[in-house]
């Protein structure tokens, strides 16, 4: 299934004060609407993810799978701020025809689940059978859960959280200074800033991962003096983040993450 996009026309306003304009949504749809329009499942990824469900969650969701996609209508909406065909730090700013880069507004989750709503509206979904996420996706579910919870008849939530932790946020910092460290940084170009979400990667695997599992999948073998395996690891996977995504939206989502409190001016 190829990526949509919705264009959603005029200025689309953001929790902390500016706007957007003529914001594009890109996503993804898999199986069909039934007559009663009751068979819709939304699903909201996580921090690097895109809106091909299918592909990285292809054990949960799919033909024949727990989640069929022969049975129900499934729908993924990349996130305001990622590099994956929703406007973010890398698309081009109607004010100067030039890409944003460091000139992005600050979103929040909040953004994302009313570009989530501008979506629903527009494919004319009244009601969603499933709503299912994890990690940042688990916080969009939850604040659109409070927006609309008459659209949702069921939800599923996965290694998620009401509001993000001091843990959860200085993990994050660390990441963005590792990002600001990186000499290219303060350069205008897609590239700037790629070493930094190396290092960045690497410490958030850190928090992804535990004592007992680098045990088990990273001991070496006793007569090893150099050349550890979790160094190899830890490389590798900010290598090959870096090679699929671009240090602003990074930037700007862990900034998203951190901002996420389901009781912020709620009383």
């Amino acid at each position: 299934m190829s990526q949509k996009t919705f264009n959603y026309k005029g200025r689309f306003d953001l929790e902390l004060g500016r706007s957007l304009h003529d914001p594009v949504i890109a996503y993804h749809t898999y199986g069909k609407l039934n007559t009663e329009k009751d068979n819709a499942v939304w699903v909201c990824h996580a921090l690097t993810a895109n809106s091909d469900v299918v592909d990285w969650w292809s054990g949960l969701i799919g033909p024949g799978k727990l989640i069929d996609t022969e049975r129900y209508y499934v729908i993924c909406a990349n996130i305001l701020g990622s590099c994956y065909g929703t406007t973010g730090p890398l698309s081009i700013d109607p004010a100067t025809g030039e890409p944003y880069y460091h000139t992005f507004p600050q979103v929040t989750v909040r953004d994302m689940v009313q570009a989530h709503i501008a979506l629903r509206e527009h494919l004319e979904l009244d009601s969603i059978a499933l709503g299912i996420a994890g990690s940042l996706g688990g916080h969009q579910l939850l604040e659109w859960l409070l927006e609309e919870p008459e659209v949702f008849q069921k939800a599923t939530l996965i290694a998620t959280s009401a509001r993000h932790s001091p843990w959860g946020i200085a993990f994050n910092e660390n990441q963005r200074w590792a990002i600001e460290q990186d000499p290219t940084w303060k350069k205008s170009t897609a590239e700037a800033g790629l070493n930094g979400l190396q290092l960045a990667r690497s410490i958030a695997i850190l928090s992804y991962r535990s004592y007992a599992g680098y045990q088990q999948t990273q001991l070496d073998d006793v007569d090893v003096v150099d050349q550890f395996k979790a160094p190899s690891y830890q490389r590798y996977q900010g290598k090959k983040l870096a090679d699929r995504f671009n240090a602003y939206s990074y930037w700007h989502l862990s900034k998203a993450m951190d901002s996420h409190n389901i009781a912020r001016d709620r009383g």
